[in-house]
């Protein structure tokens, strides 16, 4: 059964590597938060200096030890995975209920432990 969990684990990780674009431009501004996300897609985000990134009216925690640090978010319909740039998942959580404005690790469905 965990293996199962490592193989969903790599190809996710993989799955953001690819879909996420390089940064050809350095002076282009990392923004912490997508402010209308489309239904599917992936992007990189700065966390804000309290470990929190934004998508839609929602602050997603990836913890604060992770401020300032440029993180790649990728959703779909069923959630949202943040990993670092070295591709390793730091959150995954399922779509809050419509109006949530706040969604802590403790709601993660699986997070980086260390």
């Amino acid at each position: 059964m965990a293996d199962v969990g490592a193989e969903a684990a790599e190809r996710t990780t993989t799955e953001l590597r690819a879909q996420t674009p390089p940064e050809t431009d350095p002076s282009q501004k990392i923004s912490g938060s997508i402010a209308r996300p489309a239904v599917t897609g992936s992007r990189k985000l700065r966390v804000y200096p309290n470990g929190v990134v934004g998508i839609g009216r929602t602050l997603h925690s990836v913890t604060k030890r992770m401020g300032g640090r440029v993180v790649i978010a990728a959703w779909d319909l069923d959630g949202v995975v943040f990993a670092n740039t070295e591709g390793e998942i730091l959150a995954e959580y399922f779509w809050p209920p419509e109006g949530t404005t706040y969604v802590g690790m403790s709601r993660a469905r699986t997070h980086f432990r260390r």
